[in-house]
C-alpha cells in the first residue's frame, strides 16, 4: 500500500506571503521567490514562485506561476509550470500548464492547454 506523505504549507515563520482567513484583498500581488498563500479572497492578478490556495481561500483573476496548488476556488486564467488541483479544490476558466495533476472529487470547468516550459 502506498501512503502519501502529508503536504506541507508553509509555517508563518517562513519566508512566505499569507492573504490569511478573513480578510479580503483585490489588487495585484508579487510574491518574487517566496511562496503566497490564499487562506481569505483575492481578486486581481498574482505572480510567483509558488501559490497555495487553501480550502477556505478563493482567487478570481489570473495566475502566473511555476507551481499552484489549488485547494480552495478559482476563477479565471491560470498560466503555470505545475497545476494540482485537490479533490476539495475548484478551478473554472483557463488553465495553461505543462503538468496537471486533478484529484478525484476536484471539479474544473474550462479549457486546459499545455504550455511551454519557459515562462
Amino acid at each position: 500500500m502506498l501512503i502519501k506523505p502529508k503536504e506541507q504549507t508553509p509555517t508563518p515563520s517562513e519566508h512566505a506571503t499569507y492573504i490569511l482567513f478573513g480578510l479580503v484583498m483585490e489588487g495585484s500581488l508579487d510574491g518574487g521567490e517566496f511562496p503566497v498563500v490564499i487562506d481569505g479572497s483575492f481578486k486581481g492578478d498574482i505572480a510567483a514562485n509558488e501559490l497555495i490556495i487553501s480550502e477556505q481561500g478563493s482567487v478570481t483573476g489570473k495566475i502566473k506561476a511555476s507551481s499552484v496548488k489549488i485547494n480552495g476556488k478559482f476563477s479565471g486564467e491560470i498560466i503555470c509550470e505545475s497545476l494540482t488541483v485537490r479533490a476539495t479544490g475548484k478551478v473554472e476558466g483557463e488553465v495553461q500548464a505543462d503538468a496537471l495533476s486533478i484529484d478525484l472529487g476536484a471539479e474544473v470547468i474550462g479549457s486546459i492547454s499545455r504550455v511551454n516550459r519557459e515562462l
